[in-house]
């Protein structure tokens, strides 16, 4: 397959979160054009397997994206799919319909050679948003591995963060501006919270690095410029790490919060059949550095090192079945969600090599485990 025609028809099949659709169609006639046979499960993710055997790898990315903001910004159209100097360019380029599209063609290598096991492939929907496709794919999976496309460079990673979205709200009273005195402004309140949040203690990892505290959104309602606000919101975007508790992160934190009511929200989604509801808590992931799976991939790759991302991924929910999961990704990561977004077509190519070999290094290494 031309692994480029296939990422330029998936980047033009606009696939928001929850409206991934068009790129599943894609992808079904792509690998039914292979001679595979996907199918859709209830929550809308694609997938197929090839081989059998006791141990099985699985190669996996989200078919959803986020949106491109305004057109004109681009340098080229977002949804075109165009190729300009050797380069990619569309929403979902980088994140992450190249890797898409690479994983179907390393599935198109493996099938004409089998390895010893098995190989699944899995595009899952509404990665963006939480995650249902993993969390829901994981509660079935058997896999011993997984190679996770996200953007890398083709470095290999082995974890990342986790992402907590904590919010306060502080309540007032309504009140004509010309007359604070018959109110209750909550703003200043919060503007005390925000500068306490300066000095919040984050712990530390060996490996991932400061945890870190961002207030990202501060809002007020209603939304008028001459009335005393009923209600003030701050959203803050804490980054931790491995051996943080997020319930002991949000109650100290209400600590300094004042009379606020500070709180993790939940997210509704559904997708096809399956409904879910979870708190906006994404955990962090860490594989050893020296884990054998870690080392064979590695040497499959001729790096010497393995890297971290630092965003938040599925690989938590799709670890949850017992597989360790690698990232390995065309495309730079810094790209992701902007409108520059584009991948180098030699990188494409380069991709679909990696995840061949790393997939078999990985079944040898299982098998002779």
């Amino acid at each position: 397959m031309d692994v480029v025609k296939t990422a330029a028809r998936l980047i033009r099949a606009e696939s928001p979160s929850g409206g991934e659709a068009p790129a599943a169609r894609v992808l079904i006639e792509e690998a039914e054009a292979l001679g595979f046979a996907p199918e859709l499960d209830e929550a809308g993710n694609v997938e197929f397997a090839i081989g059998s055997g006791e141990h099985e790898v699985l190669l996996t990315g989200h078919m959803d994206v986020v949106p491109a903001g305004e057109p004109e910004e681009w340098p080229h159209p977002p949804y075109a799919g165009a190729v300009v100097d050797g380069e990619l360019w569309g929403r979902g380029a980088v994140d992450m319909k190249g890797a898409l599209a690479a994983m179907l063609a390393a599935m198109e290598r493996l099938a004409a050679d089998p390895p010893p096991g098995r190989v699944r492939f899995l595009a899952v929907v509404q990665e963006e948003v939480g995650g249902l496709g993993s969390r829901f794919a994981s509660e079935r999976l058997q896999a011993d591995a997984a190679l996770l496309g996200e953007p890398s460079s083709l470095r290999l990673m082995r974890g990342h963060r986790g992402r907590l979205e904590i919010w306060a709200d502080y309540e007032g009273r309504l009140a004509h501006a010309a007359r604070p005195e018959l109110g209750i402004n909550p703003l200043p309140e919060l503007g005390r919270f925000l500068a306490a949040l300066e000095g919040f203690e984050t712990a530390a990892h060996p490996d991932l690095g400061p945890a870190t505290c961002t207030p990202t959104y501060v809002a007020s309602r209603p939304q008028a410029t001459n009335v005393v606000p009923g209600l003030a919101q701050v959203c803050i975007d804490y980054r931790f790490v491995p051996g943080e508790d997020p319930e002991a992160i949000v109650e100290r934190m209400r600590l300094i919060a004042g009379d606020a009511s500070v709180y993790v929200p939940e997210s509704q989604r559904q997708s096809g059949d399956v409904k879910m509801k979870y708190p906006m808590i994404f955990p962090p992931y860490l594989v050893e550095a020296g884990h054998p799976l870690v080392r064979a991939a590695l040497g499959a790759l001729g790096q010497e090192e393995a890297g971290l991302w630092w965003f938040t991924t599925d690989a938590p929910y799709l670890a949850s079945g017992g597989a360790v999961v690698l990232g390995l990704g065309p495309g730079d990561p810094a790209l992701a969600h902007t409108t520059r977004e584009r991948v180098a077509i030699s990188e494409l190519a380069a991709a679909v090599e990696a995840y061949e070999k790393v997939t078999r290094k990985l079944l040898e290494v299982l098998g002779g485990s």
